[in-house]
């Protein structure tokens, strides 16, 4: 009798064991890939910009589906890395700008300045109170780890000398047991080690900083192989400072963008060959995402970085799971960074958190072909001035092929059909009344709910 029970408590443990470190089974590997700044035309498989050399992406949207209608919740950064975390919008998180290096008060000073309003309030870091992604996976068993650009710790980065600022900010303190290179910075110190970064040891002398980003993401890998993971690696790349090695800035005869998009690319082919090589492609989920427009021209969209025109917003976006996802899809249906949330979570079949505010919507209607789920209108609130950007100090909606566009200084309306108009070159909000009036009422409506933060005349003048 006492040797059944002592069998009957190691079966127990063992199963224990299990469950603690998560089921292969029910459980998939989550990689997330986060570009900075980088464009919708910025890829190869869309052919927007000859001579752009993104083989290894390429190949993710071939063996997956790409997404020609994907935005990023906000013009800027952090307020992207924020809502993908939380699942919710930035306006609900009163993190609707990028964290200012500069220190926040440097900032407001310089851009307020001779402005009709200032900026509406915004804060310098993701609320601890939140409940991130990172927190539930971990919860149910995954390994879960962060690499790369955080940017959600803290203003005045620019003036430290490791990019920290408050240590309770950093990723390990919101879900990630490991963190390799995040911190404040919102760009590195270099690209070239040393880094200047108190979250990544320097390496070698001149060791460039997105191979160094993708070697640290397959080890992360190699580590946790046998147990369901999370992985989010979260490039600088190609965000300024414009820096590559020389040999690839060669082949492109000058031009250091393109060579910084070789290196992402190469990046993310040596994420995707260590899963092939250990088998793991069809126990994982790879997501090719970008936090804003591109900084540099986006054809044939209007506008970049830091604009409410689709050139500030639309970005590349690819999902990708063997044997789960159909090859060589592609959608065309508006999907935004909230969507993400909902989406892992139903993949790895956790139920969504009972607090807080969710605005996104699964996308596994959409990515198994079903499609039968209406889809929500999708928002931006950006109260935030850009020197030289058209139509930033904005709020926006989509709703079908419709994009209306509200300028807080001059109050003044833009609708297009992006349909037809994709450029936005056509303002039709004087001829289709009706439609500019409804959607303007559900962006309203929809500001109040989340409790957005406005901006307020600028009495400083």
């Amino acid at each position: 009798m006492q040797k059944i029970f002592i069998i009957i408590g190691f079966i127990i443990g063992s199963l224990s064991n299990v469950m603690a470190q998560g089921s292969r089974a029910s459980q998939p590997n989550i990689v997330l890939i986060l570009a900075d700044d980088l464009g919708y035309a910025d890829v190869g498989y869309l052919g927007k910009k000859p001579g752009i050399s993104t083989p290894n992406i390429d190949l993710l949207a071939k063996n997956g589906m790409a997404f020609t209608n994907a935005y990023a919740a906000a013009p800027v950064c952090s307020p992207t890395r924020a809502s993908l975390l939380t699942g919710k919008s930035p306006a609900a998180l009163k993190l609707t700008c990028h964290i200012p290096g500069m220190g926040m008060q440097t900032y407001l000073d310089k851009f307020n300045k001779g402005q009709k309003l200032k900026e509406a309030y915004f804060v310098d870091r993701l609320d601890s109170q939140e409940t991130t992604i990172a927190q539930l996976l971990q919860r149910n068993g995954y390994a879960t780890g962060f690499i790369g650009k955080w940017h959600l710790a803290g203003d005045g980065s620019a003036q430290s000398n490791d990019g920290i600022i408050n240590p309770d900010l950093l990723p390990d303190k919101y879900g990630f047991d490991s963190n390799i290179g995040g911190c404040a910075y919102g760009q590195p110190a270099s690209y070239f080690s040393p880094y200047k970064n108190g979250t990544l040891p320097d390496g070698p002398a001149g060791e460039y900083l997105t191979d160094r980003l993708g070697d640290e993401a397959v080890r992360f890998i190699v580590r946790h192989k046998d147990r369901p993971f999370f992985l989010d690696l979260s490039t600088y790349t190609v965000h300024t400072p414009m820096q590559a090695p020389e040999a690839t800035v060669a082949k492109y005869k000058g031009n250091k963008y393109y060579a910084m998009i070789e290196k992402l690319d190469q990046a993310v082919g040596k994420v995707v060959g260590k899963l092939k090589e250990l088998k793991l492609m069809d126990d994982t989920i790879i997501i090719f995402y970008s936090d804003n427009g591109g900084l540099q021209e986006n054809p044939p969209l209007r506008e970049r970085k830091g604009s409410l025109y689709e050139g500030g917003i639309r970005v590349p976006l690819i999902i990708s799971w063997t044997n789960h996802i159909s090859a060589e899809q592609i959608s065309h249906e508006p999907v935004t960074t909230v969507d993400f949330f909902p989406t892992l979570l139903e993949a790895a079949q956790i139920p969504l958190p009972k607090e807080g505010q969710l605005e996104g919507q699964s996308l596994w209607p959409i990515l198994s072909g079903e499609r039968t789920t209406a889809r929500q209108p999708l928002y931006w609130h950006f109260p935030h001035h850009r020197s030289g950007t058209e139509l930033a100090m904005a709020a926006a909606i989509r709703e079908g092929d419709w994009k209306l566009i509200k300028d807080f200084e001059s109050e003044e309306l833009y609708l297009f059909n992006l349909k037809e108009d994709v450029g936005e070159t056509k303002n039709l909000q004087a001829t289709e009344t009706n439609k500019t009036k409804d959607l303007l009422l559900k962006l309203e409506a929809w500001q109040a709910r989340v409790k957005a933060e406005m901006p307020e005349p600028n009495t400083a003048n």
